[in-house]
């Protein structure tokens, strides 16, 4: 079973765990209700019936060894299977999950330390947290479920912002960005992204990104009668730090309805920086099958200069917390210069992100900025709507 977190319905009567299975997996009882038991003389003992919101399986965080005991569903009973192995890598208590499941293993071996020894072991205040860390981490599972079940069933979407050559005021390329529609409802990009780099589902919605963006950007070129257009995609920390996800992602450029040259590959400031070496050991790999490399939200980083120049860069996007200010602030039109001066001084072009005024364009046109992306020109758009835009643009 690869490492996911998921729910399965059992009927009344039906074993869901029996003695001697393997302890991979923890249980949270979703809907329902189980028995815990143990074979007896006369048949079997009864040691606990567990409801909504209670957890088995648990012990298997501090020994792999096989169950000890049978769980039977006594309704029809829903419960999400969680793989402590993959929570087991981050054994933190700001992961909520984690401290669930550690917190019921104390609990319980605090009333085992009762019935064993007759005395009280310390109480560490699990009670009332439990209850509020029991729910968060059912409200996680039942997201990353959520997240899961919608790449399955195609909720995920790419849409395109349009980025605009600021000299000739004509269509350069796109970029492509990841949207999701949960029950027909659109879910914020910063609330669910981040917590798809922290599962891991980034990996698979990343493959999913760039295979579409590919796709679609045939469909973009051949109507634009224009093999120059580029596509921008974001590639995630998860991406870049595993070799083996590298190696996947050069099978999809290769494979793909494009040239890898018509590929625009960005990383933010802040993933170079937080593993320098392993960043510029992929981007030199991805660099040499021909993509383009861009740094996105330039300047929010640190030490951005001193790396620069040991990157194989093509493109600066600069953040649109410097774009949105240099109409009336000094501070970040001096900044936004300083970033065309030291572009130019390293043969790299600039994207400005943010754009919402046709006077930012004139500021940015004046200090020689290449390219544009933003709400003035365009907000995202589905595929189908940046048809419409190549063949309405003016």
């Amino acid at each position: 079973m690869s490492e996911r977190i998921y729910s399965e319905t059992f009927e009344p009567g039906t074993i869901i765990v029996k003695i001697g299975d393997p302890g991979d997996y923890a249980y949270i009882v979703q809907k329902g209700k189980v028995e815990v038991s143990v074979p007896s003389r006369n048949g079997k003992k009864v040691l606990a019936e567990l409801g909504q919101g209670e957890i088995f399986g648990e012990m298997a965080i501090i020994d792999s060894s096989p169950r000890s005991a049978t769980v039977t569903a006594i309704e029809t009973t829903e419960v999400i299977i969680i793989e402590l192995s993959k929570h087991m890598k981050i054994l933190a208590y700001n992961n909520p999950i984690m401290d669930l499941v550690l917190r019921v293993v104390l609990s319980r071996l605090r009333k085992t330390s009762q019935q064993v020894t007759g005395r009280l072991a310390p109480n560490l205040g699990e009670n009332n947290a439990l209850k509020k860390i029991r729910s968060a981490a059912i409200k996680k599972i039942k997201y990353e479920k959520q997240m899961r079940e919608g790449l399955e069933l195609g909720e995920f979407e790419v849409h395109y912002q349009p980025i605009i050559s600021l000299a000739r005021r004509e269509i350069s390329g796109f970029e492509a960005l990841l949207r999701w529609k949960n029950r027909q409802r659109m879910v914020p990009p910063d609330k669910f992204i981040p917590f798809a780099e922290e599962t891991g589902l980034i990996i698979e919605q990343g493959r999913f990104a760039l295979r579409k963006a590919m796709s679609d950007h045939r469909k973009f070129c051949n109507l634009a009668k224009n093999e120059q257009l580029f596509m921008s995609v974001n590639l995630s920390g998860k991406q870049v730090s595993s070799n083996q996800e590298v190696e996947t992602i050069k099978k999809i450029i290769n494979s793909g309805e494009i040239k890898p040259q018509q590929l625009k590959l960005e990383v933010t400031e802040t993933l170079m920086l937080e593993n320098f070496d392993q960043s510029k050991k992929v981007l030199n790999n991805l660099r040499n099958l021909g993509a383009t490399i861009a740094i996105d939200d330039f300047g929010t980083g640190y030490s951005s200069l001193s790396y620069l120049h040991q990157l194989p860069l093509d493109t600066l996007k600069i953040d649109r917390a410097f774009i949105n200010k240099i109409e009336k602030n000094k501070k970040s039109l001096q900044i936004v210069e300083a970033i065309m001066n030291l572009s130019n001084t390293l043969d790299i072009n600039v994207v400005a992100e943010g754009i919402e005024t046709q006077k930012q364009m004139g500021i940015l046109t004046n200090l020689g900025c290449d390219f544009c992306q933003g709400f003035h020109i365009s907000k995202p758009l589905t595929s189908i709507q940046t048809l419409d835009f190549i063949k309405n643009f003016n």
